[in-house]
């Protein structure tokens, strides 16, 4: 149904094939893994349904406790706080500013041989679905107990995929949990999920 939604009753023939079951979970989302008909594997991020009605939800549940909280404390105006949260997770809501960012990540480090992020396929993605390219690797985690070299590299192309956009850009990947990273067989690492 939430596919259906996005690409329309025929979204299915858009697709070679499309795994039901999630392949990942997103944090306000799943990723299923497809396969284009160009035969290229691709990472279809779906929102869960009615996340921006759960999200205003709490987000109005909030703004009850932070009126209680400065009832006590007034040395901290709780609004700022509020709208500042409202505003960064009504952002991770909206997939095709996610598609903007990716791109332009993408553009940023398309010089890094070490850093890789995934392609936008725009044909296949909505405000609420974000199909990309999908990139082998394993969890970062995998590779705490590997030689010192491959750990060296690993760290050097982490390094570099937040010093590029710094220093140079003057960027900074609000979101370095470590589920966003993933590792190829050379050491090379995937920079995930921007929104």
């Amino acid at each position: 149904r939430r596919m259906k939604t996005e690409l329309g009753p025929e979204w299915q023939s858009k697709f070679q094939s499309f795994e039901k079951e999630a392949a990942a979970a997103a944090s306000l989302g799943q990723v299923h893994k497809a396969l284009a008909k160009n035969s290229q594997l691709l990472a279809c991020k779906l929102q869960y349904p009615d996340m921006r009605s759960a999200i205003d939800t709490d987000l109005q549940q909030l703004k009850i406790i932070f009126g209680i909280y400065e009832r006590y404390d007034k040395s901290i105006k709780t609004s700022n706080i509020h709208t500042e949260l409202s505003e960064r997770l009504h952002e991770e809501l909206d997939y095709d500013l996610e598609a903007k960012r990716t791109k332009l990540y993408a553009s940023i480090l398309k010089d890094e041989p070490g850093v890789h992020v995934p392609k936008v396929v725009d044909a296949l993605s909505t405000d609420r679905l974000l199909t990309t390219t999908w990139l082998d690797g394993e969890p970062i985690l995998s590779f705490k107990d590997a030689p010192i070299e491959a750990r060296n590299q690993i760290a050097m192309n982490m390094f570099r995929a937040w010093y590029v956009p710094l220093y140079y850009y003057g960027m900074v990947h609000g979101d370095p949990h470590l589920g966003n990273y993933t590792v190829r067989s050379d050491y090379s690492i995937n920079l995930l999920d921007f929104g």
